[in-house]
Order: C-alpha cells, then sequence, then structure tokens
C-alpha cells in the first residue's frame, strides 16, 4: 500500500469512528425534548435481517421493487422482505463483503463488494440466480445506479465506468485523482436523458455523455481551502437530486449550490457543509448539516425558511419526506417527525435501539429504517 493510501485510510476509519463509535469525543448529542400534542406513531413490524453487521455497514440502504423490499448485509446476505407484513420471503448468500446497497429494477438485483466485486442476480419466484460478475479496480461504496440498458458504478478510486446491463462489460470508464485526504463514501451518479452526473472528491461536479463517457461540462462546487488535509476535505458525497433542469448538490465543509443540468452554470451557492442526501418538493431542499441541524432551503433562491436544531449532534440521517412531514432517523434509533412547512417537531417513536446510517425509505404511508445492527422496521401515522 502506498504511503498515500496508507494515510487516507487511517483518517477515513478515524471519521467512520467519529461518526458512529463508542469513544466519540465530539460534542454530546441533544437531549430529547418533550413534544406538545405529538402525533400518534405506531410500529408497524420489526425484523432482523442481519446475519453479519460492522460499522463499516453505513450505506446498505435497502431496495425497494413493487411491494417488495431488498435488503443486503456485510456478509453478503440478501433478504427479500414483504413490506406490508414484514415477513421474511426467502434469502440469498451472495458472498459478497457488500459496503453499500443493492441496485436493480423489476427483473433483477445489483451487489456490490469492498473488493470491486459487481454481481447481477435474476429475481425468480423464491430467490436469486446469478447472471454475471465482474470486477472494477477499486473499493465501491456508492451503490451502482441501473438506468435502462446501462449499469453506472463509482468506486473510491475517483473511477466513473458504465457497464452493460445484459453482461457486465464495461462501455466506458473515466478517472479522477483523489486527494491524498478523502471522506469514507462517494456519491452515486445521477442520470438524465443523455447525461450521467458524477460528484468527486475535489470538489467537482461534473457531467459526462452516457453512452461515451466525453466529459460535456464540469462545474466547481468547492474550493479546498485550510492549512491541513482535513480542513481541505470537499468532498460531493452527499446524494444530489434534480428538479425541473436543476441539480442541487452540497459538499462537506464547502458549499450548497443550484446548478443548470445543460450547461453546468450556478444559479445560486451558499456555504454549507453536508455528507449526506437531500430530499425537495415543490419549494424547498431539506437536508442534514453535519453537525445534525436540519435546514429548509428555498431552491429558487438559496435562502434558508427555516433552521432546526433540535438533534443538533444526535448523528441524523438524511430527512424523507412523506406527506406534508419529514422524517430523520438518529443515533438511538428514534424516528423524528417534522412539519415541513415550518420546522415544528411534532412526533417521535423509538423504532430500533443502535443508530440508523441510511436515510429512511418511503412506502406508501409507512417509513421503512433500516439500523446499524440489520434491524429493518416500519412505522405509520396513526389514524
Amino acid at each position: 500500500m502506498k504511503p498515500a493510501n496508507k494515510l487516507c485510510v487511517l483518517v477515513l476509519l478515524c471519521f467512520i469512528g467519529a461518526c458512529g463509535g463508542e469513544t466519540d469525543n465530539s460534542e454530546p448529542p441533544s437531549p430529547l425534548t418533550d413534544i406538545e400534542a405529538a402525533i400518534q406513531l405506531a410500529l408497524n413490524w420489526r425484523l432482523d435481517t442481519r446475519a453479519a453487521s460492522n460499522t463499516a455497514a453505513y450505506r446498505l440502504r435497502p431496495l425497494i421493487i413493487g411491494e417488495r423490499a431488498y435488503t443486503i448485509d456485510t456478509s453478503g446476505l440478501i433478504a427479500c422482505v414483504d413490506i406490508a407484513t414484514g415477513r421474511k420471503l426467502w434469502k440469498y448468500s451472495t458472498e459478497l463483503s457488500a459496503l453499500s446497497g443493492l441496485s436493480g429494477n423489476e427483473n433483477l438485483v445489483i451487489a456490490t463488494s469492498g473488493d470491486g466485486e459487481i454481481a447481477a442476480f435474476q429475481i425468480v419466484e423464491k430467490g436469486l440466480e446469478p447472471l454475471w460478475e465482474t470486477r472494477v479496480t477499486g473499493e465501491i461504496r456508492a451503490t451502482p445506479v441501473v438506468n435502462d440498458d446501462q449499469v453506472f458504478v463509482r468506486s473510491v478510486d475517483g473511477k466513473l465506468q458504465s457497464l452493460a446491463l445484459a453482461d457486465g462489460s464495461q462501455q466506458w470508464v473515466v478517472s479522477r485523482r483523489v486527494p491524498v485526504l478523502s471522506l469514507t463514501g462517494n456519491s452515486e451518479p445521477l442520470i438524465d436523458t443523455q447525461l450521467v452526473y458524477a460528484g468527486f472528491d475535489d470538489g467537482k461536479l461534473i457531467a459526462f455523455d452516457r453512452r461515451s463517457g466525453k466529459i460535456r461540462w464540469e462545474t466547481t462546487i468547492s474550493i479546498p481551502s485550510g492549512r491541513t488535509e482535513v480542513e481541505r476535505l470537499v468532498d460531493l458525497d452527499g446524494q444530489f437530486l434534480m428538479r425541473n433542469g436543476i441539480i442541487y448538490v452540497a459538499s462537506f465543509q464547502g458549499r450548497l449550490a443550484a446548478v443548470v443540468a445543460a450547461n453546468g452554470d450556478l444559479l445560486w451557492t451558499r456555504d454549507f457543509s453536508s455528507f449526506q442526501s437531500m430530499a425537495i418538493d415543490d419549494d424547498a431542499i431539506y437536508l442534514s448539516a453535519d453537525n445534525s441541524d436540519l435546514w429548509s432551503i428555498d431552491r429558487r433562491t438559496g435562502s434558508a425558511f427555516w433552521k432546526q436544531d433540535v438533534l443538533h449532534a444526535r448523528k441524523i440521517t438524511a430527512p424523507a419526506i412523506i406527506k406534508d412531514k419529514l422524517v430523520v432517523a438518529d443515533l438511538s434509533g428514534y424516528l423524528h417527525w417534522f412539519d415541513a412547512a415550518d420546522g415544528k417537531l411534532v412526533g417521535r417513536i423509538q423504532a430500533t435501539r443502535t443508530r440508523n446510517y441510511v436515510q429512511p425509505l418511503i412506502w406508501q404511508d409507512s417509513v421503512l429504517t433500516l439500523d446499524q445492527d440489520g434491524i429493518f422496521s416500519s412505522v405509520s401515522l396513526q389514524q
């Protein structure tokens, strides 16, 4: 291992520990506060999906296809769950050391490993059947994106590549320099009709032709600053979103920006630090800052509608939108519900006992969440 890579690995491990370890020396989490006139929430079901788990499981977001959810743990065990009942329908061992969640469509699922393996499996009545397997050069910590007949894969060595969905053959690959230090994850590529957008560890957002891999434009979201390598981290690790031809992207220790998808022009920027996904509606983008303050930002101007700090330092997930509410999960397995209009805390329920890393999933009128121990749960508003 090269010295630079050793240093990178060391800092990344420290970062993971700061996110979820028992010896965290950062500021203590805010205590839970009473909620006036709280909405009534119900735990529909709770299911143990794990066979193996560890602190690397922080990106194992479940995949929802129709009325079924597919989970994977760090040993590569895939479980198929009936979402309505919480009943495990079947399980299948891929034997992959997974560090990211599953992707796929109604016909197949794709799993990856920390060793750069990518494997596709056909969905059959009571399990999976192998279709193809290939390998890339870097560790995979971002969920691949399946779109039409292509699979787009980001790896931690700065590469983005397109694979043929039919057989896993490589169509093209592009590579960007990775700084000496970077955060542990990568954002998933965002796919449009003709372009694929990817964020990189140097603070740049780049649009590539989805068929050829040629660069169409690149835009700097954040410029590294500071005297130390840690201060200069500006990774675009949070999942960005697109609405009406505008891409919204946030960087760690950098900026939040609105970018014109057609040409990369910046509409607005504001100082912000986040490494998580966002949620969006017609008026606002909602995101969790790296200190666990929850924000609502006017997506047209970049000004703040509101900021909620009641969960400060509770290591909350990215928010999800359910009707007129926002929901986030925290370090103790609580789901917190907020009014999207004003940020008021309106409800809370403890769905699991340990930390949730992944953004909650919405299925019909219920919220699905998965904790670091592989406990999968469903919560809904009690009518």
